[in-house]
């Protein structure tokens, strides 16, 4: 789709950007981990064990929304066969139902997200890119308000040069007047540094699949979205 490239964009992630989606996430990692402990196993490695399997399952299986309560189970199934215990079905369903409930629940927004989108929206074309199963982010971007602002959504399977790179091709984008902002490093920062894209870096409740370092310091990191409005 054609437009008019003298006008600029923003491209905003959504999770932890614009709605709290880890205080959900961390919500439920401390549900199993009191579970985990009632059984008699060390909360903080557990934790730990739980990161490094779901991170497993989203290289394998990509965000899916099974992939959560399944990481959930395998880590409890994992202490079970290192403990010599063993596994209690009505345990697994426990545990299952704590993965499910996640995505029963609506995120807040972040503090200022209707106020800065509202200023944005007749100033810049704003493009929405989130990473998700698109069940669940769409039911998302539905249930927190926020859609009305965005003249283009999309849900991604991987946030990369290759799929930020699509965007600008299809709405024949000029890097120079694109801006990417967003609260990981990995999924937002350095694919909009490695394209020559203005960044801004909110950062924000990242978990150990979002951990890496930027590539350049040619960035904006700001404390609060509503910040952005001193700048754009």
């Amino acid at each position: 789709m054609g437009r008019n490239n003298t006008i600029r964009t923003i491209i905003f992630d959504l999770d932890d950007t614009l709605i709290k989606t880890s205080k959900i996430y961390n919500q439920a990692r401390h549900e199993f981990a009191r579970v985990m402990f009632r059984l008699g196993f060390p909360r903080e490695e557990v934790l730990e064990k739980l990161d490094e399997i779901d991170i497993r399952h989203i290289q394998e299986q990509g965000f899916a929304k099974e992939r959560y309560p399944l990481s959930l189970i395998k880590t409890y199934h994992y202490y079970c066969e290192c403990s010599g215990k063993k596994i209690d079905t009505q345990t697994e369903k426990e545990i299952a139902a704590i993965g499910w409930k996640v995505f029963q629940q609506i995120p807040e927004q972040v503090e200022g997200a209707d106020l800065v989108l509202n200023n944005l929206k007749g100033r810049y074309f704003l493009i929405l890119a989130t990473l998700g199963d698109p069940e669940i982010q769409h039911q998302k971007i539905t249930h927190s308000g926020l859609k009305p602002y965005f003249s283009a959504i999309y849900v991604l399977n991987y946030k990369n040069t290759e799929e930020y790179l699509q965007i600008i091709k299809q709405h024949n984008l000029q890097k120079e007047k694109t801006w990417i902002i967003g609260n990981s490093i990995r999924s937002d920062l350095n694919p909009g540094l490695e394209l020559g894209l203005n960044c801004i870096l909110i950062p924000a409740n990242t978990w150990k699949f979002e951990e890496e370092k930027p590539i350049s310091n040619h960035y904006l990191q700001l404390k609060s979205l509503i910040e952005v409005l001193n700048y754009l």
